[in-house]
């Protein structure tokens, strides 16, 4: 009679069902979003699956403008952000209770304008 110190593992594991209803408080919050700023630049809004939040993403800065300032986002909480050979604008708040990211695509930068700010960049991070 042998005995095997072996277990069986499971062959996967199921992942935790989210359920759509999660989603009740984005969906309401797009919905009042959409009617109470019908006239702006029509946005792509990528809905995550886990979490309460969404993303307002638009390809001009200018679009990016109207909805900042309809959302009443303060110009200081305007971030520039590079990477992946694109700028953009980037911005965050909360609607209805819902947490949201505000981005803008298409800023214009030259050469030089990219060049100074990987120095700046790299001088604020060889000072911290």
């Amino acid at each position: 009679m042998g005995t095997s110190s072996q277990t069986t593992a499971p062959a996967f594991t199921v992942p935790v069902a989210h359920r759509t209803s999660e989603l009740a408080l984005v969906a309401e919050a797009l919905l009042a979003l959409s009617a109470e700023f019908a006239e702006l630049p029509r946005p792509y809004v990528p809905v995550w699956p886990t979490g309460s939040h969404f993303t307002i993403q638009l390809q001009h800065p200018s679009h990016f403008e109207a909805w900042r300032e309809a959302l009443g986002l303060p110009t200081g909480s305007i971030e520039l952000v590079a990477g992946a050979g694109s700028v953009w604008l980037s911005a965050s708040g909360s609607y209805r209770g819902v947490g949201f990211a505000l981005s803008g695509h298409g800023v214009p930068l030259t050469q030089e304008q990219a060049e100074t700010l990987q120095v700046a960049d790299e001088a604020s991070a060889v000072a911290a």
